[in-house]
């Protein structure tokens, strides 16, 4: 299952944090891997660089940090939450948003 923590300063989401692997296929034809690791790739790659303080992309794990007072990074955070909130929707098996 993929692990979804959110992270918040002064009531403000400021970062993720994903874990492990929704195992609903074999490896390499895993649909809900394919499209989180999609979601946080093209998320991470629209993050303004001077607003993130941390970023950590990897097989299995992600994680990302961006300043609380960041303007346009906020609002890509929010719409990568947005977006991992509608797959477990659909398939709260295989993810889970804390």
């Amino acid at each position: 299952m993929i692990k979804v923590k959110r992270i918040y300063s002064n009531n403000v989401l400021c970062g993720l944090e994903v874990k492990g692997h929704a195992n609903s296929n074999e490896s390499g034809k895993d649909l809900i891997c394919a499209a989180v690791s999609s979601i946080l790739t093209g998320g991470f790659n629209a993050l303004v660089k001077d607003e993130i303080e941390e970023v950590i992309l990897e097989e299995g794990y992600a994680k990302v940090m961006v300043n609380e007072s960041a303007s346009i990074s906020l609002q890509v955070l929010r719409v990568i939450e947005i977006q991992l909130l509608t797959i477990e929707e659909s398939y709260p098996k295989y993810i889970n948003i804390k």
